[in-house]
């Protein structure tokens, strides 16, 4: 049994947090992180993930799983996992709750017919959309725009699937230059004290950004960096390989507000990671043989199941399907976190980080599946992609999904008269690559049925 102790050495500290971009008085009742939870419980965009699409589209069945749903099973796993690693639970929560928060409606099929319509203009990413959401598009703070949540928790989301920069140089320089580190240091204590005399809160922030309060096309007119639409094509830094698609907004973002695109996330980001891996594989094995897409003989095909699901039969001879169905996901889920558990205890022991900031700079992800499991999730992966995600049933929905935004998004390029009040104000006056972003925000945040009620009201039907 998993028991609550003290953290280990290598885990996220919510009292020595980097802080936030816009300096706040501390919670007396709740951590840094635990804020961070609660305000991505709290935004509109984490509500309309229970009205959008992971694999089925909600209109054929209300069993099946939505964002929402599969969100809070990756936040239910992100935080197993994190005690038994003895990290801070609310950190692994938070950037599991918020990991899906830039995904478009209907799906993968959605962001794919958003990515083409997005390719001339810079492209569209859901990683970086989420980091949007929470840092720009939600708007219900006085101060500022997004949920101004602290540095963790943004690296989390941006870098939860690993380091988007890559250095040849020693990993020491990954860390900013002791100059530069004693510079912010002066900075911080006083802006520390500023604050104090101002009755705010000592809680150590770095410096704020003048400009960024008002996040938002006008950001441009004031010389600060453009964080609605910077250019992909960015000017390499020297010493610095692209290890992954980084977006034009991680960009220019990390050039108000650095997230070390350089190192890994934290160890509690990695296990919301492994965290959306497993409860995927769980659930949509359930979701696909629920919806009848495959069998159970089907899956056994692949031997991990089929070694599973002889131990149910044997140990519950008749059982009816349903149960079996269940007995089966339960012990894929379970046999996934533990060996997750272990191996990434055996890598931690291994390389000994003596701080959260030493596991970011490990060089490799901390949190992993052993071999012979890793083997086991591709097995599974690839049998889920060949017989449920290319599945004729689910096909024809993502094509319907794919032609609903294929069309939207012309539309209102083309008219943003036809988006709401807001949103037309914001789009109307802008060049092509700024008017596009605007749409793409706008769709991106579609619920499915909001979606298809937009192609009714657009089209005539």
């Amino acid at each position: 049994m998993a028991v609550r102790g003290p953290l280990a050495a290598y885990a996220s500290d919510a009292a020595r947090s980097r802080g936030r971009l816009y300096a706040e008085a501390p919670s007396p009742t709740r951590s840094e992180f635990q804020r961070d939870r609660d305000r991505i419980i709290h935004c509109t965009a984490f509500r309309r993930l229970a009205h959008k699409t992971q694999v089925f589209v909600p209109l054929d069945g209300d069993h099946f799983r939505t964002r929402l749903t599969h969100t809070i099973e990756v936040g239910q796993i992100a935080r197993a996992l994190a005690r038994a690693l003895r990290c801070d639970e609310d950190l692994a929560e938070a950037v599991a709750l918020a990991h899906d928060l830039g995904h478009t409606p209907f799906g993968h099929a959605g962001e794919g017919a958003l990515e083409a319509c997005m390719a001339p203009y810079g492209g569209f990413d859901h990683n970086a959309q989420a980091l949007r959401v929470v840092t720009l598009l939600e708007r219900r703070y006085a101060r500022y725009d997004g949920l101004d949540l602290t540095w963790e928790t943004l690296e989390g989301i941006v870098k939860h699937n690993g380091p988007l920069l890559k250095r040849d140089a020693d990993p020491d320089l990954l860390l900013p230059h002791p100059e530069e580190r004693a510079t912010l240091a002066s900075r911080r204590k006083r802006e520390s004290a500023e604050s104090e005399a101002h009755g705010a809160s000592s809680f150590e922030t770095p410096p704020s950004i003048s400009g960024l309060p008002e996040i938002d096309i006008q950001i441009r007119k004031s010389g600060k960096p453009d964080l609605r639409a910077a250019p992909q094509d960015e000017e390499p830094v020297a010493g610095v390989a692209s290890v992954r698609p980084q977006s034009g907004y991680i960009a220019a973002f990390d050039a108000a507000f650095p997230l070390d695109l350089s190192t890994f996330a934290s160890v509690e980001a990695q296990a919301a990671a492994q965290a959306d891996d497993i409860a995927y594989i769980g659930h949509d094995i359930d979701d696909g043989l629920r919806a009848e897409l495959f069998s159970l003989d089907d899956i056994a095909r692949t031997p991990f199941i089929a070694g599973v699901l002889a131990h149910v039969r044997d140990e519950h001879p008749g059982l009816e399907r349903p149960r079996v169905i269940h007995e089966l996901v339960r012990r894929v889920i379970t046999a996934f976190v533990e060996d997750s558990i272990g191996e990434s205890l055996r890598r931690l022991a291994r390389v000994s980080p003596a701080s959260a900031d030493e596991a970011r700079r490990a060089g490799e992800a901390l949190v992993r599946l052993s071999p012979p499991m890793a083997e086991a999730e591709r097995d599974i992966k690839a049998f889920l992609f060949a017989n449920m995600y290319r599945h004729e049933k689910v096909m024809g929905v993502w094509e319907r999904a794919r032609d609903a935004i294929s069309r939207l998004f012309p539309a209102f390029f083309e008219n943003p008269e036809l988006m709401p009040a807001e949103w037309a104000a914001q789009a109307v006056a802008l060049q092509d690559a700024d008017r596009a972003v605007v749409v793409a925000d706008y769709i991106a945040g579609m619920t499915d049925r909001y979606a298809l009620n937009e192609v009714k009201r657009v089209f005539g039907g």
